[in-house]
């Protein structure tokens, strides 16, 4: 199987004003079809640093994907590079050309600049690849180098434009329709990296001794890590018995190692998971958010059309709004910041109510006292899981499974047709505020997951 080299170019990405999503998206993708990424670079919109990081990587390398640098503007180098790359000149190719100018003539502009021809002076013989939402199309270059025998893909920099022309046109002609990838995933939830490579080292051990050409791979995210196992078959029948080993005799080595805190064995996000688990046992769910502005609700924007399931969220950033929407009696709304656990607790059922939904999340913010400079620093989230009393919850094992967790059963706040959890985590100051955010919204929402992979 060939391996892959990842250059993503331009400034703005190597300061770091854009983020680059292009080289992990590419990387997700090949490693499904198990092809081996060796290196992955960033450079600058720089002449010879872009020629020395080609150099890097096709010694390292069979195929480079390079995404960046096709713009019509002086800083886009990339088909110049490439072409100096592979010692043969630059040349305007018409239908490049064409291909620009249908885009605009698509989009009603009468006029198309004259800097936009800089996008069709691409390397002498090169193969195009068509860009179906942009002005400049790629190209694929093969030669010799070092020896061997390299091909060049480059691409759009602009993710969209890119991520649709290496699905689309790339990723088909790099797959090797006689290796298959057997891929097996777990996503383990509130067990940290190191304290699973402890549980499970000794099987992956025996799996590396079995399956040599096997790999394992932890990715962490806040509160969880997907764990996976590939392994990879020259043949179908092969390919048959890996995956009956991965589901059965390593899965088992899997349950022993992780036991509990397995969510689920899937490849996909938590939110994807819960909200199918939601409409699977016909559940709605409704959010109340404060301290994390909207990150719960952005989790479930996608399902946002399934009004059956996703009920929606109120995001309030003063406890004057929430008490205006959800009508909260004074009594109520006075005790935000003395007693957060009761004030949720009551606003998480005032939303099951008014949201007509089956469980509600809801968090606030506690702060801490005023610093030297007169500014408020997030202190803890506190957080309320409310559940409409069915024949789908079992309170016994819903409070079995979270109080692991931390959380514990609010029996005052309770009252007849509901029952609330409540927990509490510390904010870690060492993180920006946008990552305890997602923090606190995975943990809400692999809390809930590990509830409803176990009803």
């Amino acid at each position: 199987m060939q391996s892959a080299g990842l250059l993503i170019t331009g400034n703005e990405v190597l300061s770091a004003k854009t983020k680059d999503t292009n080289g992990p998206f590419m990387g997700m993708h090949l490693r499904k079809i198990g092809m081996a990424v060796t290196a992955s670079m960033m450079c600058g919109d720089n002449e010879t640093e872009l020629l020395d990081c080609l150099d890097y990587l096709a010694k390292k390398s069979d195929v480079i994907l390079m995404t960046g640098g096709l713009g019509p503007t002086s800083d886009d180098l990339t088909a110049q590079v490439v072409a100096k790359f592979f010692g043969i000149s630059t040349e305007f190719n018409t239908e490049a050309w064409n291909s620009c100018t249908d885009f605009f003539i698509k989009a009603g502009r009468k006029e198309i600049p004259e800097s936009n021809k800089k996008q069709a002076f691409l390397p002498k013989n090169c193969n195009l690849i068509p860009n179906e939402l942009g002005t400049a199309v790629g190209f694929v270059v093969a030669g010799e180098k070092n020896g061997k025998r390299i091909k060049v893909f480059s691409m759009p920099g602009v993710p969209y434009e890119m991520e649709k022309m290496f699905l689309r046109h790339v990723l088909p002609e790099l797959e090797d329709k006689s290796f298959f990838p057997v891929v097996k995933y777990w996503q383990v939830f509130f067990m940290g990296e190191s304290f699973m490579q402890n549980a499970i080292n000794t099987a992956e051990k025996n799996l590396q001794l079995r399956f040599p050409n096997s790999s394992v791979s932890y990715q962490a995210h806040p509160y969880y890590v997907s764990y996976s196992v590939t392994i990879f078959a020259d043949s179908v029948e092969k390919k048959q018995n890996y995956e009956e080993f991965l589901n059965n005799e390593f899965n088992y080595e899997v349950e022993k190692a992780f036991q509990d805190n397995i969510l689920f064995s899937e490849d996909k996000k938590v939110s994807v998971y819960l909200y199918e688990k939601l409409k699977q046992n016909k559940l709605s769910i409704s959010f109340i958010e404060n301290t994390n502005c909207g990150f719960l609700s952005k989790e479930f924007s996608q399902f946002s059309n399934d009004f059956d399931v996703f009920k929606g969220g109120l995001v309030y950033p003063s406890a004057s709004f929430i008490t205006s929407i959800l009508n909260l009696p004074s009594n109520i709304s006075i005790l935000s910041v003395s007693e957060p656990e009761q004030y949720l607790a009551e606003v998480a059922l005032r939303m099951l109510t008014l949201s007509h939904s089956k469980i509600c999340l809801a968090e606030i913010g506690t702060l801490k006292e005023l610093n030297n400079e007169n500014k408020q620093e997030l202190a803890s989230f506190n957080f309320v899981l409310a559940f409409t009393k069915n024949n789908f919850f079992d309170f016994e094992q819903i409070a079995k499974t979270l109080s692991v967790y931390g959380w514990r059963f609010l029996d005052s706040y309770s009252v007849k047709d509901y029952f609330i959890f409540g927990c509490q985590i510390k904010n870690n100051a060492r993180h920006s505020r946008e990552i305890q955010q997602t923090r606190a919204s995975l943990f809400l929402l692999c809390s809930l997951a590990k509830i409803l992979s176990n009803p």
